[in-house]
């Protein structure tokens, strides 16, 4: 994994370094925090991708070719279904501890599959006889890209980056369901 090794190796030399000063004192176990930041990194390392968000949407698109004097010369119309799986890669998860407060730094979400499927497919091509199945592919691939950045960078980015803040907190609360005393915060990556 590319977490951060040397900051995994600082937080293991925390967690023993610690241990033995506290058990030195007075045989105390250490800091709930450090426990939890070494586990969290433990599973962050043995981890690769998590599904943050999966969307099911259906839609139509309509795609013109337009002359000029004549107007439409030829059109495709489809409904479709798009499904689209987001997500981010564990391995780029950093983590700092500030005293009870473990800090998660989220890379940005990316795609992790998605699909278009279409259904009831017309295509008017009268007076445009030159529209192929090329055309068809084209078109239905610019359409699955677009429903992709809805979602990446448009208008459904906010909705895509508050369901992997709430995924990765809900994935660590399982993880470290035993450990307490800690705060988890999670912040995207510059």
């Amino acid at each position: 994994m590319q977490l951060n090794e040397q900051r995994h190796n600082q937080i293991a030399e925390d967690f023993h370094g610690d241990e033995r000063h506290a058990n030195q004192r007075e045989n105390v176990q250490p800091d709930a925090a450090i426990r939890a930041s070494v586990v969290l990194s433990q599973k962050l390392e043995q981890s690769a991708k998590l599904e943050t968000l999966h969307v099911t949407e259906e839609g139509a698109l309509n795609y013109e070719i337009k002359a000029a004097f004549l107007g439409t010369v030829a059109s495709i119309n489809a409904d479709y279904t798009y499904e689209g799986s987001f997500g981010i890669d564990l391995q780029q998860v950093t983590m700092t501890r500030d005293g009870s407060v473990l800090t998660l730094t989220l890379p940005a979400p990316e795609l992790l599959l998605d699909s278009l499927t279409p259904a009831d497919i017309t295509r008017d091509s009268a007076l445009y006889p030159y529209l192929d199945d090329n055309d068809l592919q084209r078109v239905l691939e610019d359409e699955r890209v677009s429903c992709r950045e809805r979602y990446l960078s448009g208008e459904r980015a906010a909705e895509l980056w508050d369901a992997t803040v709430a995924a990765m907190e809900a994935t660590v609360a399982q993880w470290m369901a035993d450990a307490g005393g800690f705060t988890v915060r999670c912040e995207r990556a510059e």
